[in-house]
């Protein structure tokens, strides 16, 4: 058995690795493909890891209840009928 210089692993253990990792690689395993950071930031966003509070979300919507009601009713209309729960 030979070693490797550099690694001190032997020919029979490298070949023995490589062929372990073929059906690995040629699935596609090991290439992440930065799935691993989108996901970490994901959870990042949806913990609010920022540190900011929700109040954000409200601002960055639009229009308030108040503001919708108060749109011109000739150009906005009136509802067909009402929604009861």
């Amino acid at each position: 058995m030979t070693e490797h210089p550099m690694s001190g692993v032997s020919d029979a253990l490298e070949a023995r690795r490589r062929e372990e990792r073929r059906a690995v690689e040629e699935a596609g395993g090991g290439e992440a493909e930065g799935f691993e950071l989108a996901e970490a930031l994901l959870v990042e966003h949806a913990s609010h890891g920022d540190q900011h509070t929700t109040s954000q979300i409200g601002r960055h919507a639009g229009r308030s209840d108040e503001a919708a009601a108060a749109l011109d009713p000739d150009v906005y209309g009136e509802a067909d009928r009402e929604r009861h729960a």
